[in-house]
């Protein structure tokens, strides 16, 4: 929490109140990725490995996260934001790289998932991570302008974000739907027979 309320203060105010938008979420993307990724890791890490040791089940957090996910929705649209459903869309392809990441460590174990990530998809993988931060960050950036935890900024700003967060989370989305092929044992198989990656 530390790490995002840093960023709120920092990396999200800039932008939001930039004038070149764009240069301004380049160069804040970068710090605002330095800050979380080792605290989303952790985070990650600290979830899958009391899923695995039975502490709280697959089935009980994916009920949480969507239960959370539903009711900063609602939040969302409450606002009556003319581009409330690019975030809530955002919202939901951040919630289904969560729940993808968690069912594989589940079913492949942190390292399983990692090695198989390593042989077959570390470029894609590297993709679906830039997208996935520039999502968040987008996302998290206009959410915070749409709920009024940020009172001061561009309009255009964060009708933009709003925008990004969307077409982001759509790349992020078809990343996500690549890497599942690839770390499918089965899938990757039959992709190599048919030679469509090369052995």
């Amino acid at each position: 929490m530390s790490a995002f309320r840093d960023a709120l203060d920092n990396d999200v105010r800039t932008i939001l109140n930039a004038d070149n938008l764009s240069n301004a979420f380049l160069t804040n993307l970068l710090t605002f990725t330095v800050k979380i990724i080792n605290p989303t890791i952790k985070l990650t890490q600290y979830v899958s490995s009391n899923i695995a040791l039975g502490r709280i089940s697959i089935n009980d957090f994916s009920r949480v996260e969507l239960e959370l996910g539903k009711e900063l929705a609602r939040s969302i649209r409450s606002t009556n934001y003319p581009r409330a459903e690019d975030l809530i869309y955002a919202l939901s392809i951040l919630i289904e790289h969560d729940q993808w990441v968690m069912d594989n460590m589940v079913r492949h174990g942190f390292d399983g998932l990692m090695s198989r990530i390593n042989k077959r998809a570390l470029n894609e993988a590297g993709e679906a991570s830039a997208y996935l931060m520039a999502t968040m960050f987008a996302w998290y950036s206009a959410t915070n302008a749409v709920l009024g935890i940020v009172k001061e900024f561009r309009r255009e700003n964060l009708d933009t974000l709003a925008q990004w967060s969307r077409a982001y989370a759509e790349e992020l989305d078809a990343y996500i739907d690549t890497l599942d092929l690839l770390i499918s044992d089965e899938t990757y198989k039959a992709l190599r027979e048919e030679g469509v990656i090369k052995q």
